[in-house]
């Protein structure tokens, strides 16, 4: 038996691989180059930090304060009416402690994440058995007072 065959045989397979291994690495490099040049950071990211190239403003990374809004969260989280999961009624604590949730201003605390995605499927819905127990008490109806 002779060794050149063989030797030929992986020879083309390494080949090959090598040959297409390095086409596809080409292939990737110039997509990538594709994607930065359509973002229009080709240029002037290479040089100044990579993809961001000139830093993002201030505003768009930390968003503004707003005290009176934190507030209003704070006031709803000591007024809440109900000791039970809008969704599922189960305790709060049930599974560990609860979920608080701000929902365009409003104050939901759910059992689990699983009652959340439950909830934001129609927040509507789950309103009603809180704003039914919300005017009982004075802080939390304020909070939701605009």
């Amino acid at each position: 038996m002779t060794w050149k065959p063989i030797l030929g045989w992986i020879w083309a397979i390494v080949g090959r691989i090598l040959l297409y291994g390095t086409a596809m690495l080409i292939v990737a490099l110039l997509l990538v180059r594709q994607q930065m040049e359509e973002r229009g950071r080709f240029r002037q990211g290479m040089s100044r930090g990579g993809w961001r190239g000139d830093r993002e403003p201030v505003e768009r990374v930390i968003p503004p304060i707003n005290h009176a809004y934190d507030e209003s969260l704070r006031t709803q989280l000591d007024h809440y009416p109900l000791k039970v999961c809008l969704v599922d009624g189960r305790d709060l604590d049930a599974l560990g402690g609860g979920l608080d949730y701000d929902h365009e201003g409003l104050l939901v605390r759910l059992c689990c994440e699983d009652c959340l995605d439950v909830f934001l499927g129609e927040p509507l819905h789950y309103y009603r058995p809180l704003l039914e127990a919300a005017p009982s008490l004075e802080g939390f109806s304020a909070a939701l007072t605009p």
